[in-house]
């Protein structure tokens, strides 16, 4: 993107209210786990840097921890994430504080109680709560100013539950009448040749809502009871076999080159689907 650009996209989305910035101060990311002293004396743990918009910086020593365990998973903080730790002097009840316990980091809640005694507190009930007495070498290194989240990834199969439902919503197939549905295997059966045939009847009906999607019982019940002596009548475990690949699909989705049949057949498959969805709609 050329500064040009850049600078456009920054005015339109301002003109919608929002408030670009850029990222363009470097912060240092390092490894909560490698212990160390001063945070700006860090440079043998340094991992990377980090750019990061220099509004968003305060004047105070700043840098960036991944975080790793899950002591603190009920204060939304988990394996992954990313905290943004600025210095401080001493912190104050309830700030998330960056702490190095005999050598090991660790991230957890400042607390005094009410005898003045001061705690490490995590945010999740398998891990206890740490006293600072003086017994073990603790060290302060600064506060937790900001929580950059690990994006997840969405199983794919709930975005096709979502698709579906709005496609569902949005493709109002005309209803179709017992009567029209009696007359449309009364025309179809001369056409089936073999018993799997009728898969093409059955995926054509689902796609228009006559029955449900892999409902085979009630496609077999209505078969046997329209044309109840067709000398082609399937099991429903032939049909079941060939719910695969894009047959799986509805018709319009269908293709040759992903469907359990080829050539000749699968045009039988295509030639009866095609002639149901005239005789539905007809």
């Amino acid at each position: 993107m050329t500064t040009e650009e850049l600078r456009a996209l920054f005015r339109d989305m301002q003109d919608k209210g929002l408030r670009p910035m850029l990222c363009d101060t470097e912060v240092p990311l390092y490894d909560a786990e490698v212990p160390c002293g001063e945070p700006a004396q860090c440079t043998g743990d340094f991992m990377e840097s980090v750019l990061l918009p220099k509004e968003l910086l305060s004047i105070k020593p700043e840098f960036m921890v991944t975080v790793k365990g899950e002591s603190m998973k009920d204060a939304g903080i988990a394996t992954g994430d990313v905290v943004k730790v600025v210095g401080i002097d001493k912190p104050f009840d309830g700030d998330i504080v960056l702490a190095c316990i005999e050598g090991e980091y660790t991230l957890k809640t400042y607390f005094e109680d009410e005898e003045g005694r001061t705690w490490l507190v995590p945010q999740n009930e398998d891990f206890k709560p740490v006293l600072l007495d003086g017994s073990r070498r603790v060290k302060l290194c600064g506060r937790v100013k900001e929580i950059v989240k690990k994006a997840p990834r969405v199983p794919s199969r709930l975005c096709a539950r979502a698709v579906r439902r709005a496609m569902k919503a949005k493709d109002v197939r005309p209803k179709i009448s017992e009567m029209k549905v009696s007359y449309v295997f009364q025309e179809i059966a001369p056409m089936i040749k073999a018993a799997r045939l009728w898969y093409a009847v059955y995926r054509m009906m689902a796609d228009y809502r006559v029955i449900e999607v892999e409902d085979f019982d009630t496609f077999l019940y209505m078969l046997q009871k329209e044309v109840p002596h067709h000398e082609h009548v399937p099991l429903k475990v032939e049909l079941q076999r060939l719910a695969v690949q894009s047959f799986a699909k509805p018709v319009k989705l269908w293709t040759p080159s992903n469907a359990p049949v080829r050539g000749q057949r699968y045009k039988s498959y295509v030639e009866i689907a095609n002639k149901t969805e005239e005789l539905l709609i007809s």
